[in-house]
């Protein structure tokens, strides 16, 4: 998965790019972290996250940390910090799913 991660970061930036079902971005951040997400246009031209995971990956180690999930289209909304085992299994899950559907654009 970190190798098809890195492919992602690589090949997607700031600018979202649509493809067939939404639009795909990775956003970093000053810090080192980045934001992977997945967005479907929304009402009045905004873009809803479905899913967003800001997530750190350790340089030395290629450790991922999540850090925040947000889904913008799930009913009801879902927008927590992963802290609990079970919060972390849901993030990474997703956050993998997530990592696929992203390289399978690349």
């Amino acid at each position: 998965m970190i190798d098809k991660l890195k492919v992602v970061l690589a090949n997607f930036n700031d600018n979202r790019t649509y493809s067939g079902d939404g639009y795909y971005r990775v956003k970093s951040f000053d810090d080192g972290s980045y934001e992977l997400e997945f967005s479907v246009s929304g009402s009045c031209g905004t873009f809803d996250s479905h899913p967003a995971i800001k997530f750190a990956l350790s340089p030395e180690s290629d450790e991922v940390t999540y850090l925040l999930y947000r889904d913008m289209v799930a009913t009801p909304i879902k927008f927590f910090k992963p802290e609990s085992d079970a919060e972390q299994r849901f993030v990474k899950l997703a956050f993998e799913q997530l990592v696929d559907k992203f390289y399978k654009l690349k």
